[in-house]
């Protein structure tokens, strides 16, 4: 109206705004309708990222979805591209759960065999799984690439749930990988602890302390760096054996526990130096130490209360207080009740020159049945038998005296504690000849293979 009292013809801008219009409506017209389609699967959620689909002789796993399409990885590997609006016309069929997959890359030098590869990296997933990771469902590693210098690698695994794993179950396999290939020198070089620092930490070990320091230098050379990632666990399937284990870097937590028999209950803490597990750190509240009085009066009576009492005065937690009263029933059926109320095992942590291990180093002996873990990124520092076999030989020590040193260092400190040595060596041959039994092949080694004899033999 404005137009026509203007005087000005209004015809041909409408007819010409008209075919505009047009044009671009039928231009836009896919575009729209991918992005309105798009609006609706991410409203409905026919599907999620994750789940593995079937379309027009496609099938694949949903990789992501946004306004304009949706992506979906073919089992081939290659990444298709489908318009939300085609998606939104056809049938779209669902393939069951448990069958999507993905791969984690990594790589490694070619002089190291494929099949150590494979089972290292397997093994560092398996047997201590990540909370994302379906064991359902198989766990394994395929060889991808080859080259002159690296082999690049696969691993395949299930997660529970797809959507997460890019951001955060994919990086921490990388990670366990990488310390588990790095503690059989399988993964990248790493430059661990200088042997200085290494030698100052072995000279404060006790039963080591009077090694001279070419002889403590072998002890380090003959000895192994273990690398380990935060809250992964130290069991006999990534701890060298036989071998004691010094911390050189980061910190271990071990859980300190119950040890019961058939008729009595013993303190038995890892030990680690001489100290006092018993002693109180802290008062126990006056409102705990009565329930469990309360709860002790059960099974022996009223005298329950002032032993309680008492014992709270010499334990370092409720855990070790529960510990402490159970050696007063006398029937194991009721003890074991009693004992359900106790408390976790608390932990205690191992810092920098802290070591355990000592009589699976010197007898053979197994760790204790304990959760052992990785406080954060920790360097542990193996000491082998064969170490300490060339550090005596070197200074012309006798297996007969470093038993001895041995001996009266388990006397000291190892008594009571979870590293004990087990009664069928305390009751029979002692620990003095079981050690010199122990060692004795290592030192054989170092001599002429006709060895006609040995000091220590």
């Amino acid at each position: 109206m404005i137009l026509r009292i203007l005087g000005q013809e209004t015809t041909t801008f409408f007819t010409t705004s008209a075919l505009f219009t047009a044009i671009v409506g039928f231009a836009m017209q896919e575009p729209l309708g991918n992005f309105l389609s798009g609006i609706f699967l991410q409203i409905n959620q026919p599907f999620q990222i994750g789940d593995q689909i079937q379309f027009q002789g496609l099938e694949g796993v949903v990789e992501s979805i946004d306004w304009n399409s949706t992506d979906i990885r073919l089992n081939s590997g290659e990444i298709t591209y489908i318009p939300n609006g085609a998606i939104a016309k056809e049938l779209v069929k669902m393939i069951a759960s448990g069958s999507v997959y993905r791969t984690v890359d990594f790589t490694t030098s070619a002089n190291i065999p494929p099949n150590q590869v494979m089972d290292t990296a397997c093994k560092a997933v398996i047997n201590q799984p990540l909370p994302n990771i379906n064991l359902d469902q198989p766990v394994f590693v395929r060889m991808w690439s080859y080259g002159l210098t690296e082999v690049n690698y696969k691993l395949f695994y299930y997660p529970k749930n797809y959507s997460e794993a890019e951001n955060h179950t994919d990086p921490e396999i990388r990670c366990r990988v990488w310390y588990a290939l790095s503690r059989t020198s399988m993964g990248s070089e790493y430059q661990s602890t200088e042997n200085e620092r290494l030698l100052q930490l072995v000279s404060n070990i006790e039963f080591f302390r009077n090694l001279t320091v070419k002889a403590q230098s072998l002890l380090v050379e003959n000895s192994k760096t273990l690398l380990f990632d935060a809250e992964e666990l130290l069991d006999y399937q990534n701890l060298l054996s036989p071998a004691m284990f010094l911390v050189v870097r980061g910190c271990v937590a071990i859980e300190q526990k119950l040890v019961p028999n058939s008729t009595t209950i013993t303190f038995k803490p890892f030990s680690r130096q001489p100290q006092n597990h018993t002693q109180s750190s802290y008062a126990l509240k006056p409102i705990v130490i009565e329930q469990v009085a309360s709860e002790l009066a059960k099974y022996i009576g009223p005298v329950a209360f002032s032993l309680t009492y008492q014992a709270a005065k010499e334990v370092s937690s409720l855990y070790w207080l529960y510990a402490s009263l159970a050696a007063e029933i006398e029937n194991i059926d009721q003890r074991q009740e009693f004992l359900r109320r106790q408390p976790d095992a608390p932990t205690e942590k191992f810092l920098i020159g802290d070591f355990f291990g000592e009589m699976n180093l010197f007898l053979g002996e197994p760790l204790p049945l304990v959760k052992i873990t990785a406080v954060e990124d920790t360097e542990i520092f193996a000491i082998t038998p064969v170490a300490v076999a060339n550090a005596l030989h070197h200074d012309g020590i006798s297996i007969n005296t470093m038993s001895r040193y041995i001996t009266q260092y388990h006397n000291n400190y190892l008594t009571g504690t979870l590293q004990e040595a087990p009664s069928r060596i305390l009751n029979q041959d002692g620990i003095s000849e079981q050690i010199q039994e122990h060692l004795k092949p290592y030192f054989r080694r170092l001599l002429d293979p006709l060895v006609i004899g040995y000091p220590d033999s």
